[in-house]
């Protein structure tokens, strides 16, 4: 797609610029001592609607990730990777112990939340990798619960799982669900030691520490238990990777008995299952890209039927909570933005009322979630793409009043909310807060006086006053008159507004999940270099509302490419940095961004791109039945089975469109065992990039052996990836230290 540019010089001054930005010495240092591994060529034929695709490295493909040959070629890649940045390995370790300097290293790694007569909480210990569970008694062991209530500390603390005794042995581990028995005597915890993110169940008694011997394997890592204390709900997975059965498991009996409750038959649809805040029922929801449909279970009879509580219909969507007689939904029907409607429990799937509806002519405004209490609604909702939250009150006759929430802003240009929650029976809504310059922070807030008292914030030490770092909201102009979000943030004792400092710039844009500013202390260590970082709310995600999704999807798709690049456009013409000074990240769905973007920008713009675990070979996989999340997410991409939607995938899809031109340094990263995006499509895209590009510039390929789509689990080892990756941009920008 052609682009005109307004950069402030003419077409013939930015093509002397670009010719002198790709000879700079700095990108010519990113030579490796070894010639990158060239595996031999297959060529395979695709053919699909008359047409023929030949891919020469289609054999990478290996779902049992054993095949000798490719392993061998995935450590020469990343051979290839520590040779080409082996004169950064100074660099990286400044980095890492930079950042892990930066960590107070036995903070809470999860700020303790009330649940009955506990407080739960996780914490870590310096030098170890993973959190330790643990719980304390509340002291008064009463209902009622206020803002300014805290864990006394000088009770014993129980420890209820030390994650690094249980990874001892594993380059893999994480903890998925962690649920603790209605009576707090029993623990169920789903642990994965892969990657692959298939769980294993295991079951403890906290009364003496000893592990049951019921173990349920391959599971989703969704688990409930019933109110009797003795019943639990699980999900598994089918060959595709699809959480696809329930089950019922008690306590004491085999695996082998327990029964199939439902099997979801179509495709496109995925299982996942949560207890409702009051403890009354038990929900399993079964979704698609685009419809959903909840069934509900008393948790007070285990063993009494599931019912569907509103029948599947194409397009709608919706979620579920309850309260006294009733059932409160947050659906999209007849409401793009989502509406709030109640039903009585006796006859679920017929609406009484709407409660809360904004529409289109009103501000824009998106209700993303919703919580119920005792005494209150609190709903998280956007207005003009920032969160707030609005919490509505029942009168002394139950009737909840609608005409005039209390709405709770926060100060910030950018920030994310996340994480509403709060005991049912109690007056307290508890909030977490993070934006690009402040960082993680709970919050807790009297419901019936508005009072928000900060209960928790990450300690941040060995770093200049974070009142240095200056987070920002922007306006861009896309082509076609769009306004886009941009979140930016520097440190303003070393930005100056004249176009000389490098830029990184994030993109995700896809699913309607919107890429909110959080707080990462490793990005510090770019700041404090003169780096200012920027996220592009692009079309595609869900900042905006559905209308902003939907402009992003389908045959809308290169919308969420094009708006990166006038973003780009827009923060040079406002010269936060210039021509040849940007760099790009993105991951998954972010990575299909990156390769799309750099495929249709203009040539020398970026100085770098890091692209993480990348969905790069969209149109092969779209076609391919047998990989995971094809079938369903052929309603986020649409399904080139049909025509018209091949053509238009195979005209962005970054595999697919590798051209002959110059690109800048590229650092790809991919996991072995990844269950969303296979390993093979960033090792094939690599190996394109390779053979076509006509520069001399690396492109590099980091696979992480041992993990899956989530990278390294262990902190440390996280802190390790991060410092690889700045090292890399480090380099690209001309900053050696």
């Amino acid at each position: 797609m052609s682009r005109i540019w307004k950069v402030g010089m003419s077409l013939a001054t930015a093509y002397v610029t670009t010719q002198w930005l790709w000879k700079q010495p700095v990108l010519a240092d990113l030579t490796a001592k070894m010639a990158p591994p060239v595996p031999t060529r297959r060529p395979f034929a695709m053919d699909a609607h008359g047409q023929v695709r030949i891919d020469e490295f289609y054999w990478l493909r290996d779902n049992s990730r054993s095949d000798r040959e490719i392993i061998d070629h995935l450590e020469k890649e990343n051979e290839y990777v520590n040779s080409t940045l082996a004169d950064t390995q100074g660099l990286q370790q400044v980095l890492f112990e930079e950042m892990k300097q930066r960590m107070k290293e036995d903070d809470y790694a999860k700020f303790p939340y009330r649940k009955g007569p506990y407080y739960y909480y996780q914490r870590m210990e310096t030098g170890k990798q993973f959190p330790i569970y643990c719980r304390r008694k509340v002291v008064d062991n009463t209902t009622s619960v206020s803002v300014v209530d805290k864990m006394d500390e000088s009770q014993p603390e129980e420890i209820l799982l030390d994650a690094n005794q249980l990874a001892a042995g594993y380059e893999n581990y994480r903890i998925g669900a962690f649920e603790v028995s209605p009576d707090h005597s029993l623990l169920a915890y789903a642990d994965d030691t892969s990657g692959a993110e298939r769980y294993v169940v295991r079951f403890k008694n906290l009364n003496d520490g000893t592990l049951l011997d019921d173990i349920i394997r391959d599971c989703s890592g969704d688990i409930a238990w019933a109110n009797d204390n003795e019943t639990i709900f699980y999900l598994t997975k089918d060959s595709l990777d699809r959480p696809d059965r329930l089950w019922r498991h008690r306590l004491s009996q085999s695996s082998l008995e327990d029964a199939t409750l439902y099997r979801e038959r179509d495709d496109a649809y995925y299982l996942s299952l949560h207890k409702s805040p009051t403890d009354r029922f038990i929900y399993l929801h079964c979704r698609s890209a685009e419809t959903s449909e909840v069934s509900a279970l008393d948790a007070n009879r285990p063993n009494s039927s599931w019912k569907v509580l509103i029948p599947r219909k194409q397009g709608v969507d919706y979620d579920v909570s309850d309260r006294e007689d009733y059932f409160y939904y947050l659906t999209n029907e007849d409401a793009p933005n989502r509406k709030i409607c109640v039903a009585p429990l006796s006859n679920p799937s017929q609406w009484e009322k709407e409660l809360v509806h904004h529409h289109e002519k009103q501000d824009k405004i998106v209700l993303e979630d919703l919580r119920t209490f005792e005494n209150h609604l609190v709903v998280l909702q956007r207005r003009n793409g920032l969160q707030e939250l609005a919490v509505y009150s029942f009168s002394d006759n139950q009737k909840l009043d609608i005409s005039s929430p209390h709405i709770i802003h926060f100060p910030e240009e950018a920030y994310s909310l996340s994480h509403l929650s709060g005991e049912y029976h109690s007056a307290v809504a508890r909030i977490e807060y993070s934006s690009l310059a402040c960082p993680h922070s709970v919050y807790d807030i009297d419901l019936n006086t508005y009072q928000m008292v900060l209960k928790w914030r990450q300690s941040i030490v060995n770093t200049t006053r974070l009142q240095n770092y200056v987070t920002k909201r922007l306006w861009a102009k896309a082509r076609d008159g769009a306004n886009i979000p941009v979140s930016i943030v520097y440190r303003k004792d070393l930005f100056r507004q004249d176009g000389t400092s490098p830029l990184l710039l994030e993109g995700y844009g896809a699913y309607e999940i919107s890429n909110d500013p959080v707080f990462d202390s490793g990005l510090l260590s770019l700041l404090d270099r003169g780096v200012v970082f920027a996220i592009a709310h692009i079309r595609g995600g869900g900042e905006l509302g559905r209308e902003w999704y939907e402009q992003g999807k389908y045959f809308n798709k290169k919308n969420t490419f094009t708006d990166f690049l006038d973003v780009c456009d827009y923060l040079l013409e406002q010269k936060y940095s210039s021509f040849g000074k940007v760099a790009i990240t993105g991951r998954s769905a972010g990575g299909l961004l990156i390769g799309a973007t750099l495929n249709m920008a203009p040539e020398g713009l970026f100085c770098a791109a890091v692209a993480g675990v990348p969905f790069v070979d969209v149109l092969t996989t779209m076609l391919d039945d047998t990989i995971p999340l094809t079938i369903k997410e052929r309603e986020e991409w649409g399904d080139p089975r049909q025509k018209e939607y091949y053509d238009y995938i195979l005209s962005y899809s970054p595999y697919d469109n590798v051209q002959h031109k110059n690109y800048p340094p590229i650092l790809v990263t991919a996991g072995l065992h990844d269950p969303r995006v296979g390993y093979w499509e960033p090792a094939k895209w690599v190996l394109k990039l390779r053979d076509y590009k006509k520069d001399d510039h690396p492109v590099l390929l980091k696979v992480n052996l041992d993990g899956g789509h989530f990278s390294k689990s262990g902190r440390y080892d996280r802190l390790l990836e991060d410092a690889l990756e700045y090292a890399f941009l480090l380099k690209c920008w001309g900053i050696h230290k």
